[in-house]
């Protein structure tokens, strides 16, 4: 398996059998051929397919443990030389199939493991998630086949699954039961399970292109396994998902309840936490509730309301900070709004689940205030609700505007003028103020992509910056960067300076880089590289190229084949 790109641990790739190459996610039984079961005792001679796979026991599921020990004990004694798949039953002894796992693939490389029991075990959703993740884990070259009804088909491979046995679906034409799009529910009378199943796994391969599998993972709630085992996925394996999920670039859509939980969220949340830090001149803080169009500040909502702090303030301006409540985000800090790309349904309606995830980031962001800096909430419906609790959470007092008939109404905007007045904080910024704020706008970015301090080593204060829209920063006339609308690009020598500073962010290789990394190559990676993020190239501690990681840092090193950075600048 060569993987060629990521969404989730859902993987676009590509699989070689001799002269065969099969692109996945694919239908194992129309694109090639397994060869039949093979029980324990097998004939010596076999035919030769595509794939050969290995001998095995077909243990049941529910088997007992003692029968399960015995079954696998033997499966040691299998010479797996002869075999490039490898029929692994699912059982319910995790730490058993991890034992065996771990000895076999140790000693034997295979193309692919064959999932057996997969209908069974979908109905167990702790165990279908964890499986999964145990194979993903221990080799991501493995192409990992199952054998599911195509209804599985989107959450499956957004799971791992790469390939689908569909030998099994004939039945269904034996039957004379076709599917629909709302099978298993409601059937047609006929014979079209191959059509259906290609059809389904088309339209998986699209979505999975153009990064929007997860939409269609949540389109696919037809079962209740379906919105089990996801639930079960994002609250229980968070972080299994997150590392394999690309940094976002386009707009994600949030269209149901399981939308709050999406790796991207989580990594939001842990973002705001871990690489967020308030400007150093703050002197007032003010809360904002987010607005349908991207970024706010284009917004009619926010136009208005930074026309009300520039009458109230003057040139104060800068020296107040804007955070928008919004969900399921929870807290963006306004020089992240350019990252804050998602489309949600609004309502005025927040569930529980909602509230009260935005309270606790909220929380915890206020703590990253002084104490004495006044906060003001501009706030209406809801947003009202996640202020009031944040408050209590940090213990730091929230003064509410009085909103009447919504927050850009005449009388909330007068009402927010006022409230900013009361206080007598007579802020006044000068020139080094405003130079400070616009380039801090510009170095929490950074921050948001490679951790704290980034911003400050692409940007130090002795920097300069040329341009107007596209703005090209500068350090001892060597550029470290450019920045434009939130979108960024990293020179070799910047990759260099977060390098020294914050050791993040890199891959390290021992030869002269030509071309594009690959996965053999790697030495080492930093576990925080997810994929699509911009990495450094790093060869005796000098970064020699900057590029695109396809894995993420984790897999680089584990992968034993295909591209691990897309390497764009070379020094």
């Amino acid at each position: 398996m060569e993987i060629l790109k990521h969404e989730g641990p859902a993987r676009l790739g590509l699989v070689k059998f001799g002269e065969r190459k099969i692109k996945t996610p694919a239908l194992a039984g129309l694109d090639f051929t397994l060869s039949p079961f093979n029980s324990y005792f097998y004939p010596k001679e076999f035919n030769e397919f595509d794939v050969n796979l290995a001998p095995s026991i077909n243990v049941s599921f529910y088997a007992p443990f003692e029968i399960v020990e015995k079954a696998f004990s033997r499966l040691y004694n299998v010479d797996y030389s002869k075999f490039n798949a490898l029929y692994l039953p699912a059982i319910r002894y995790l730490d058993l199939l991890e034992e065996f796992l771990n000895k076999i693939l140790s000693q034997y490389q295979f193309e692919a493991i064959y999932l057996g029991n997969s209908k069974v075990l979908v109905k167990d959703y702790r165990r279908f998630v964890a499986t999964l993740a145990l194979i993903r884990e221990k080799d991501p070259n493995l192409m990992i086949i199952t054998d599911l009804e195509p209804f599985f088909y989107p959450l499956a491979v957004y799971l791992g699954v790469d390939a689908f046995d569909t030998k099994s679906l004939k039945l269904y034409d034996f039957r004379k039961k076709a599917f629909t799009p709302f099978a298993p529910i409601l059937w047609e009378d006929g014979e079209n399970s191959l059509d259906w199943a290609q059809k389904i796994i088309n339209l998986v391969k699209k979505a999975l292109k153009e990064g929007k599998l997860r939409y269609l993972v949540e389109n696919f709630f037809y079962t209740q396994s379906n919105a089990g085992i996801l639930r079960i996925a994002d609250k229980e394996y968070g972080e299994y998902l997150e590392k394999y999920t690309p940094i976002q670039k386009e707009t994600v859509y949030f269209i149901s309840d399981a939308s709050q939980n999406r790796p991207e969220v989580k990594r939001w949340h842990q973002r705001v936490v871990e690489r967020f830090e308030p400007p150093k001149n703050v002197k007032l803080l003010l809360l904002f509730p987010c607005s349908a169009k991207k970024p706010y500040s284009r917004s009619r909502s926010h136009m208005l309301y930074r026309q009300a702090l520039k009458e109230a303030l003057g040139n104060g301006i800068y020296l107040m900070h804007e955070l928008i409540l919004t969900s399921p985000f929870g807290v963006v800090p306004r020089e992240w709004e350019w990252l804050a790309k998602y489309d949600i349904v609004v309502t005025g309606h927040w569930s529980e689940e909602e509230i009260s995830s935005a309270a606790n980031l909220l929380a915890k962001a206020l703590e990253k205030y002084p104490k004495e800096i006044p906060i003001i909430a501009h706030l209406d419906e809801a947003y009202v609700e996640v202020a009031k609790r944040a408050s209590e959470m940090s213990g730091r007092e929230i003064t509410f505007v009085p909103i009447k008939e919504g927050t850009t109404s005449k009388e909330s905007l007068n009402a927010l003028k006022e409230t900013i007045r009361e206080p007598n904080l007579d802020l006044v910024a000068g020139k080094e103020e405003r130079t400070y704020r616009f380039q801090e706008n510009i170095r929490k970015v950074f921050d948001f992509y490679f951790g704290l301090g980034a911003g400050e080593a692409i940007l130090p204060e002795n920097a300069n910056i040329k341009g107007s829209k596209m703005l090209r920063i500068f350090v001892e006339n060597k550029q470290t960067g450019t920045f434009e609308e939130g979108r960024i690009s990293i020179t070799p020598f910047g990759m260099q300076r977060i390098y020294d500073k914050l050791r993040s962010y890199y891959v390290k290789i021992d030869f002269d880089l030509k071309g594009d990394v690959f996965a053999v190559g790697v030495n080492e990676a930093d576990p925080q590289i997810r994929p699509d993020d911009i990495v450094g190239v790093v060869r005796d501690e000098k970064v020699v190229g900057v590029g695109k990681a396809v894995l993420n840092g984790e897999e680089m090193i584990k992968a034993r084949r295909g591209i691990a950075v897309k390497v764009r600048k070379k020094v």
